[in-house]
């Protein structure tokens, strides 16, 4: 490698995936928040990702040009703050209506628009500069390069930058890979300059922007604040009343006494002396003042969002500062999963956070999590579940997800009680008490005021003709359950977001996950058989080797994921970190082998064969649930995996010319991840648990290497 090519590939490779790292960090951030934050719109805007790297990795075999793709690293930032404003003109670009996320399959359009010209700009920049490096280790050492950038990106991006708005960090990116490249031209004076102007544009005001994509929601109301946390994007609108907005979902209004006051004054009847309460996703809905009329000793009120609670104090002044000011609330800033294991003891945990659209919310609906809760309950101790689902109609997503979080919770409690209403709840327990008279007696006996809550409206509360069909549908109910290995309630959750715009995808969605698996195995024989075909023929199997290993890092790293909600809950905090654990080996494995292509690629099927092994330590360490060190070290492993096997992949495809080996194998790992992406968290794992989709990948990666085995042992290798 040339002094010259070096000082043009290096620095432009490593600004090019801190670049793409941020960009795609930023697109999947504004697409959940337009989406609702659905799983269904993860998956689909991943996948779109991925796929333009790998349409944009293949035009950059034959065409392109050093000089032009130097500049690569900008472009992405440009192309993706463009996606970021139409990402927010998405509701009025499809007619959503206010207060909905947008849903993936109807907003297709709007997506492929706003992610694959920067994606496509990414992977053309990779090819292009990979090919410039020259030499058999030039994949390896493009491969690390650019995997180390984006490692950085998305770190910084986690850790630092989030909150500062999407146009601000793009505009930061932008500067500072503007004044690194001019830097390495020589050109300090003109690096100060991008570098001070990616800076100025970060600080201009992103009102124009919030006020923009508020008027686009078709919102009533004018946006009073707005403010990007850690964990979402939150928005108010001017009051009182005040509506509040989360990822684009409206969350509450406040005051709502006559609609949020019976919700808190009811959830306390269920039990006789609520003294101690636990109250999960309840703070931003405006339930507190009424629970606090009763005789509550201390109240723990969780919530995930750290910023949320001060965030709401300062726009929402004394209807939210006087309730977290009670002494006996504390406002505990964690995760519910990691909240359990303090070994405290409740009369009654009340769970108001949402459906579990994705595998991230899925955690406080499982069975573990229903089992933790029983174990913390303190004798005569009851859970009351809230589900987004109105029992006037009890068909398709909406009924299949009320019958499995229902079912699910019967396996962990004696009796499960559901009342009816615009939002069902489900009351578990040992001896669950629902009766009019009993929960009339009760609130006469803590003095509530009549003119705060009527008794007169415990019958419309309870409504008996409603909750007696109610129940007959949730004793029914044989649904199977909602696990953490099995998180069988997300697609029908997801799918019922998106059926309101989208009815057959909705009961596609249902119709999937009631069946039994034998479709997917007979998708993966026929998967290995074509393999195996293609090995018999002394296919070269360098591409096809390329999508599989692509195919199956992305499993990989989605469920042990998957395995670190179920322990350790949210990653949202450690995404961050847990996507550098496995950049980390990602870039360590290439790097190490990048010598050692040309010799790795005639034994290219041992790199499947230990894939196909890791598959089955993956699935293993998803069943056995290891302490959160566990987890991190197979997340290391899967990128050394994935690393390792790129360069000798790439010379297999290119037989030693640089271009196009990485360009045509980055293009075919970026797809199998790509396809994977799209259907590894939305449905493989729902439809058959994590300790399934490994096996499954296990299949594929072991056909791959009988394959590559018999094809080399036909051409005589």
């Amino acid at each position: 490698m040339s002094a010259s090519l070096s000082r043009l590939g290096l620095a432009p490779l490593a600004s090019l995936g801190f670049a793409a790292g941020i960009a795609q960090a930023v697109l999947l951030r504004e697409a959940m928040a337009a989406a609702g934050g659905s799983e269904l719109s993860w998956g689909v805007v991943l996948g779109l990702w991925l796929a333009g790297m790998a349409f944009g990795a293949r035009l950059g075999v034959r065409r392109g040009s050093a000089a032009v793709a130097g500049w690569c690293p900008v472009v992405v930032a440009a192309l993706a703050a463009g996606g970021v404003v139409l990402l927010r003109a998405a509701p009025a670009l499809v007619g959503a209506t206010p207060g909905e996320g947008v849903g993936a399959w109807r907003a297709v359009g709007v997506w492929v628009a706003a992610v694959v010209p920067a994606a496509t700009a990414g992977g053309w920049g990779f090819s292009v500069l990979a090919g410039c490096l020259g030499g058999a280790d030039a994949a390896g050492a493009a491969y690390a390069v650019e995997g180390l950038g984006a490692m950085a990106g998305g770190l910084l991006f986690t850790l630092a930058l989030a909150p500062l708005g999407s146009l601000a960090v793009l505009a930061l990116a932008a500067g500072g890979v503007a004044g690194v490249l001019l830097a390495g031209r020589g050109m300090p004076g003109a690096a100060l300059v991008a570098t001070i102007a990616g800076v100025a544009a970060a600080l201009v005001p992103g009102g124009w922007l919030a006020r923009a994509a508020w008027a686009w929601s078709g919102r009533p109301g004018e946006l009073g604040a707005w403010r990007e946390t850690h964990e979402q994007r939150l928005e108010v609108s001017t009051g009182p009343p005040f509506s509040l907005y989360a990822d684009g979902r409206l969350v509450s209004t406040i005051p709502d006494p006559y609609r949020v006051d019976p919700v808190g004054h009811l959830a306390m009847l269920l039990h006789p002396a609520p003294r101690r309460v636990l109250a999960v996703g309840a703070l931003s809905e405006g339930v507190l003042p009424a629970m606090l009329q009763h005789p509550v000793e201390r109240m723990d009120v969780v919530e995930e969002d750290r910023e949320l609670p001060l965030v709401l104090a300062a726009w929402l002044g004394d209807e939210v500062r006087r309730p977290m000011a009670d002494p006996r609330v504390r406002v505990r800033k964690a995760d519910p999963v990691t909240v359990l294991r303090d070994g405290q003891r409740w009369d009654l945990i009340l769970l108001r956070d949402g459906d579990p659209l994705t595998l991230r919310r899925n955690r406080t609906r499982t069975r573990e999590f229903f089992a933790a809760c029983r174990r913390c309950l303190s004798p005569g101790g009851v859970l009351v579940v809230r589900v987004g689902v109105g029992d006037t109609y009890l068909g398709g997503a909406g009924g299949e997800l009320l019958a499995t979080l229902a079912h699910t919770l019967r396996q962990v409690f004696p009796e499960v009680v559901a009342l009816p209403g615009e939002e069902v709840t489900l009351v578990a327990g040992r001896d669950v008490a629902v009766d009019r008279d009993v929960l009339a007696e009760r609130l006469a006996a803590r003095g509530i005021p009549e003119e705060t809550f009527p008794p007169a409206m415990l019958p419309l509360l309870l409504d008996p003709d409603r909750a007696a069909g109610l129940n007959r549908f949730v004793r029914a109910a044989a649904a199977a359950p909602n696990t953490t290995d099995h998180p069988r309630a997300v697609p029908l959750a997801a799918g019922r977001a998106e059926g309101r715009g989208s009815p057959r995808l909705a009961q596609g969605v249902a119709k999937v996950v009631r069946q039994p698996p034998t479709a997917l195995w007979w998708a993966v024989a026929a998967l290995a058989v074509t393999l195996l075909g293609r090995g018999v023929g002394a296919a070269n199997l360098g591409r096809e080797a390329a999508a599989v290993v692509g195919a199956a890092s992305m499993g990989w790293f989605v469920v042990l994921l998957s395995a670190w909600q179920g322990r350790e809950g949210s990653t949202y905090s450690a995404i961050g970190a847990l996507s550098a654990a496995f950049m980390g080996g990602l870039v360590a494995g290439s790097w190490f082998v990048r010598r050692r292509a040309a010799g790795m690629a005639g034994r290219l099927w041992w790199l499947a064969a230990a894939a196909a092994v890791f598959s089955l330590l993956v699935g293993g360490l998803a069943k056995v649930q290891p302490p959160s060190a566990g987890i991190v070290a197979g997340l290391v492993a899967a990128g050394a995996v994935t690393g390792v096997t790129f360069p000798a992949v790439a010379f297999r495809i290119g037989g030693g010319r640089a271009r196009e080996g990485a360009g045509r194998g980055f293009a075919a790992d970026e797809l199998g991840a790509a396809c994977s992406a799209l259907v590894v968290g939305v449905v493989v794992i729902p439809w058959v648990g994590m300790t399934g989709t490994a096996a499954a990948l296990a299949g594929v990666t072991g056909a791959l290497a009988a394959a590559l085995l018999l094809a080399d042992w036909r051409r005589g290798r």
